[in-house]
């Protein structure tokens, strides 16, 4: 008969125990430790994400049902205060540094490509203002931000970072660490002129939404070539606040949608693609928008097991890593499944016994039901 470890364990397999335990040194992680190791830890709470668990007793009470298969994953049995008490202390830089060790291995050399593309954004996820007072931002309201880099090319994530949702989009970019000679899009949002000039100083570049208010004057008009392009323009930003943040020359785009005759017009530093290619890039950026859709209904960062910042964080992270993990997986697919087919099958059968690739495979079609025949039936028809 042939052997298959559980799901999970397959899924763990990329990540080497060594290497996992050197991030845990780095942080002094398992220091003073006496039951919950960080490892433990780490499978609970990536467990709660690939089996949508609710609560921190449904957590717990679902890991503990499967006791007899800790073992295989090098883990061990855990009690809700202990859990409770190690989201809230332990690092979650351990579990960042994770991420990035795992997108490293998932995406290899083309990382740092210099002709990339990628899509900023955030989306907030909001929180209960009585249980989590650290994250107010309305009156009555709490709630944190997930900013985001996203590849859409490879369909993951490169950077995000957490904050309260009081911290504006544009204060929260100038800490993302960009590529020079990579293009970034974004929305309204990130306008900032300062910004605009500092990343074009850096040979970096960017396509945005230009604003409705915007104060410019036109230093050339280039030729019209494009479907949907109406206008292409060299601008020079014409307010006061724009010519001293921003004195370098831009350019903008006016571009209708033939579908339902939007019209929309863009900024961008790239003054060498053609009008119609930056209007393409801007559309890429609904991308990161499914992204974050997906994470919502498919993971869970939108109910917390831990009322704290860290646990908050920690939760998260782990959510990031379970979608690089189920990504990882697809990848290696030889049949063609949607990441929501492949996050459900792996949430039914996590703790079982079954060979991933097997289980991931288009299954075959069921065999053609053959009915018997009674010739003594057949000769009373024939009568």
């Amino acid at each position: 008969m042939k052997h298959a470890n559980t799901v999970f364990h397959q899924l763990l397999r990329v990540i080497p125990r060594h290497r996992f335990e050197e991030v845990v040194r780095r942080y002094d992680g398992d220091r003073r430790i006496r039951s919950l190791s960080c490892w433990t830890q780490f499978c609970v709470m990536l467990y709660a994400q690939l089996c949508s668990r609710q609560s921190l007793r449904d957590v717990v009470s679902a890991w503990e049902s499967h006791a007899s298969r800790h073992y295989h994953l090098g883990a061990g049995s855990v009690r809700r205060s202990t859990l409770a008490d190690a989201n809230v202390k332990r690092s979650a830089g351990m579990y960042l540094e994770l991420f990035y060790w795992l997108l490293h291995q998932f995406r290899g050399k083309g990382i740092h490509r210099k002709d990339a593309v990628r899509l900023i954004d955030s989306t907030t996820i909001d929180l209960c203002k009585h249980q989590f007072e650290w994250a107010s931002f309305r009156t009555g309201k709490s709630g944190v931000k997930v900013h985001t880099v996203y590849d859409p090319d490879a369909q993951v994530p490169t950077f995000f970072s957490i904050t309260a949702a009081k911290k504006h989009d544009k204060k929260a970019a100038e800490h993302m660490p960009l590529l020079p000679g990579a293009t970034y899009v974004f929305d309204r949002a990130y306008n900032d002129y300062a910004w605009f000039h500092d990343l074009t100083q850096r040979d970096i570049r960017f396509v945005s939404r230009m604003k409705r208010n915007a104060e410019f004057e036109v230093v050339a008009t280039l030729p019209v070539s494009d479907d949907g392009v109406l206008e292409d323009q060299h601008i020079r930003l014409s307010s006061a606040k724009g010519r001293k943040e921003c004195p370098t020359i831009l350019r903008r785009i006016c571009f209708v949608h033939e579908e339902d005759g939007k019209k929309l017009v863009f900024i961008t530093n790239d003054l060498k693609r053609s009008a119609g290619a930056i209007a393409a890039l801007y559309k890429q950026r609904w991308q990161i928008e499914l992204f974050f859709r997906w994470i919502k209904q498919n993971l869970k960062i939108k109910r917390f097991i831990g009322t704290s910042e860290n646990a908050v964080k920690i939760q998260i992270i782990i959510a990031m890593i379970a979608y690089l993990l189920l990504h990882m997986a697809r990848r290696i697919l030889p049949a063609s499944r949607s990441m929501q087919q492949l996050a459900r099958l792996v949430s039914v059968n996590l703790m079982q016994r079954r060979n991933l690739l097997e289980l991931l495979a288009d299954s075959p079609p069921p065999p053609k039901r053959r009915f018997a025949i009674n010739q003594r039936q057949m000769c009373l028809i024939n009568a």
